[in-house]
């Protein structure tokens, strides 16, 4: 499979559709070709955890998003249809591309992640979906929006974490190596917004 392939038009579609960046003014940092790209890396990572079709995975990962600059609701549908006429372009065969069409078409709905009937590339096509922007990217999101207003302090700071900080009552992931990687997130924004309110000295 040629993902360098795959993600250059991926990369050409959302800019095409204006998708690239978020139309949240608070969010203009947010790249959501970088995300598939993180995405497919994550995959990478995990994907060791469950007997899976890497092939599949890693082109669902690399399209799951690419239906954003049409429509937010509805992007799952509309990707996976983008991904349909992009297989048929490239003779793939059937039983691929329809497994990969499921995936993208599925994405959206997490409560997949515990569904025993899900794939195990379902599974962790969430997983790899889930733990991008949590953690340290959690924290950047929330800092980065903050400094897009004006006349922010520090206790603002403090008060504007709240992205990166609903990590710490969530456990969505369900293989070994996503859930190690999902507690040493919690572990840094836990530590991170503690010493954050004892710098600010908020602690009573």
């Amino acid at each position: 499979m040629n993902y360098e392939e795959m993600l250059d038009f991926v990369k050409k579609t959302l800019e095409e559709t204006n998708g690239i960046k978020s139309s949240n003014p608070l969010h203009k940092f947010r790249n959501r070709f970088d995300h598939a790209k993180r995405v497919y890396e994550w995959c990478k990572i995990i994907h060791m955890d469950l007997e899976c079709d890497v092939d599949v995975l890693y082109t669902a990962a690399i399209f799951h998003d690419v239906g954003r600059g049409i429509s937010q609701e509805n992007h799952a549908h509309i990707g996976a249809k983008i991904f349909l006429n992009y297989a048929r372009g490239h003779n793939f065969n059937s039983d691929f591309t329809k497994k990969v069409y499921d995936l993208i078409d599925n994405h959206s709905d997490k409560s997949n992640i515990t569904n025993p009937n899900s794939s195990n590339e379902l599974v962790l096509l969430l997983e790899a979906d889930l733990l991008d922007e949590e953690g340290a990217l959690g924290i950047a999101w929330d800092l980065m929006a903050l400094g897009a207003m004006d006349n922010v302090t520090y206790y603002d700071a403090n008060d504007a974490l709240r992205h990166a900080k609903h990590i710490l009552k969530q456990d969505y992931m369900v293989t070994p190596r996503a859930k190690a990687i999902w507690e040493h997130k919690k572990k840094l924004v836990l530590e991170f917004t503690s010493d954050l309110t004892q710098d600010l000295f908020l602690e009573e």
